[in-house]
């Protein structure tokens, strides 16, 4: 019940609610800390306010009822993250986080317990001057600083895509850089002040007298039991987290989540972005995972059926941003079997730790090519910018075909599209998705041919062409991520059987190969048989003016190969 809780509008809302409440009150202790810079009296003043403020029923209850509900709602997504493979200003938002409880207990125990316990005065004659004697000016100088770092990246993580935020993030900038500066000098300003004052004097006597010695060290065991017990939580919760990561891969109640060209596969109850982060693969997030930037987003392109309903926070978003029905947040989507999804927010870091390029091998691969063979007709008829938004819709839909039925874009050209098939499967599973999207592919032609007729009068014509063969296949070039290219046999072959399509004009052309491999009958209109050069045997070509039927998903005859079965647990 409460991880279902833990992603609904209100929880997030709390969790900023309770961070505002303390980002105040940490910003308030540093207006009062530069009010030093005035004068002792001055800043003795300010102080006197907010102890009536925060010490009051309602201020004592706001306070730390805001650091109890920030506490545990960090423990909790602590708790519930599945990998911290996080951009750095993400991790040291959480490491500041986990940091400022370890000195504000000290703090709070020489001055809100010192004075519930035994009456000891905190203002800042006492509290500066025991500091000084102590030697511990330099602490309480970066007392606050992890915290106002720590809510100042919550802030910005949470309202960056704001435009109020960004008009004013210069301003924002130079409050968060200055504040804590002008308070630091404040406090030596005070510092230097006492360092002449009888009062100061007679604080620091009364703080060395042997009499309150039992006094020093009840507060010293307050506050290093405090600090046991803190510890303890935090000690608890990791080790409560790890034993749910070894339930969840023991279970084997693994998925798969497919990218474009790799699938990955993480236990049941990740996030795409887990997912994403987890395998150092390039997405993009800018709120921490929170459902308001709306950059993670996904393009489901199959197992639409296995993914959870959106939340009211999700919903939100994707409501603002006009998103379609096939697009999720990625932060948000916990698939609960396999999916098949596309980055939509090309991310300038491809990961945060890069993993080794693959090496050049020559392996078995099926390629499909699909040609666009009336663009130049097009062309004399339409205008440019027609043009061009008809080969945005046509690339678009060829590219969620191949990537739903599991493969890899190669390369886009204005007149063809190259993908392959069969990098992260064996050969029988990359024919069949080949196949697959091959049906893929003329059904959603089909549907954007009655689109264009409508609207200009016009049908796109395509030639596909499917080979399975060998070919050494390879990262090319500087781009993030880098092309995967492939050249060989399987390659001439398939420019082959784009010849023989386009002189039947025929809009299908597949080889023997890949139904051979599939485990399947070719079912086709016409048969021929290409001579190629430099090789004796004919290859069989079936041409059909229909796409290929459908195969079965996953109940064809014939196993997974165990090198296959290798390659996808290698892969994740």
């Amino acid at each position: 019940m409460f991880s279902v809780l833990a992603t609904s509008a209100t929880l997030r809302n709390l969790r900023l609610g309770s961070g505002l409440v303390l980002f105040t009150y940490i910003a308030l202790h540093l207006v009062n800390h530069a009010l030093g810079l005035v004068s002792l009296s001055t800043a003795e003043a300010g102080l006197s306010i907010a102890i009536e403020v925060w010490s009051s029923l309602p201020g004592t209850v706001l306070l730390y009822g805001a650091a109890a509900i920030h506490f545990m709602l960090a423990l909790w997504s602590v708790y519930e993250r599945r990998t911290f493979r996080l951009p750095p200003a993400e991790l040291l938002r959480i490491a500041l986080g986990f940091t400022l409880p370890i000195l504000l207990i000290g703090h709070a125990a020489s001055t809100r317990l010192a004075y519930e316990l035994f009456g000891s005065p905190s203002d800042y004659t006492h509290v500066v001057t025991n500091l000084w004697i102590a030697d511990s000016q330099g602490m309480q100088l970066g007392l606050l600083a992890p915290g106002w770092l720590h809510g100042c990246l919550g802030l910005h993580f949470a309202f960056n895509r704001r435009p109020l935020y960004q008009r004013l993030r210069l301003a924002l900038f130079a409050v968060a850089l200055l504040l804590p500066v002008f308070s630091a000098f404040g406090f030596i300003a005070m510092g230097r002040e006492l360092a002449t004052n009888a009062s100061a004097a007679a604080a620091a006597l009364d703080y060395l007298n042997p009499a309150r010695a039992a006094e020093r060290v009840g507060i010293a065991e307050w506050r290093n039991s405090l600090l046991i017990g803190y510890f303890a939580i935090i000690g608890a919760t990791f080790a409560a987290r790890a034993v749910r990561n070894v339930l969840e891969h023991s279970r084997r109640r693994l998925v798969s989540i497919s990218y474009p060209g790799r699938t990955v596969r993480v236990p049941r109850g990740w996030s795409v972005l887990e997912a994403s982060r987890g395998f150092h693969l390039p997405h993009a997030a800018m709120c921490g995972g929170r459902a308001r930037c709306s950059t993670c987003r996904v393009r489901v392109t199959a197992g639409e059926d296995v993914c959870p309903t959106t939340q009211p926070g999700e919903q939100s978003t994707l409501e603002r941003i006009g998103a379609p029905p096939d697009v999720r947040l990625a932060c948000q989507l916990r698939p609960q079997g396999d999916i098949s999804v596309v980055p939509l927010v090309r991310t300038e870091r491809p990961s945060y730790r890069p993993t080794a390029p693959r090496p050049n091998a020559e392996r078995e691969i099926v390629v499909l090519f699909c040609d666009f063979l009336n663009r130049a007709e097009l062309a004399k008829d339409h205008l440019p910018q027609d043009l061009l938004y008809v080969l945005t819709l046509y690339v678009e839909a060829l590219s969620h075909a191949v990537r739903g039925a599991g493969g890899a874009i190669s390369y886009v050209e204005l007149d063809s599209v190259c993908a392959l098939f069969g990098l992260e499967s064996g050969s029988a599973q990359a024919a069949r998705q080949a196949l697959q999207a091959g049906a893929a592919i003329g059904s959603a032609m089909a549907d954007l041919n009655e689109r264009f007729g409508r609207q200009w009068d016009c049908k796109v014509k395509i030639a596909v062409s499917i080979h399975a063969g060998r070919a050494v296949v390879g990262e090319i070039g500087s781009s993030l991520p880098p092309a995967v290219m492939a050249v060989g046999e399987a390659i001439d072959v398939a420019n082959e059987l784009r010849k023989a399509a386009a002189q039947h004009d025929k809009p299908y052309a597949i080889s023997q190969q890949v139904y051979t491999a599939a485990g399947l009958e070719a079912i086709s209109e016409d048969k021929v048989m290409l001579r190629l050069r430099g090789s004796d045997a004919p290859i069989s070509v079936f041409l059909s003016a229909t796409a290929p039927a459908r195969p079965p998903s996953q109940t064809w005859s014939g196993k997974r190969s165990p090198r296959a079965a290798l390659q996808r647990l290698w892969s994740g």
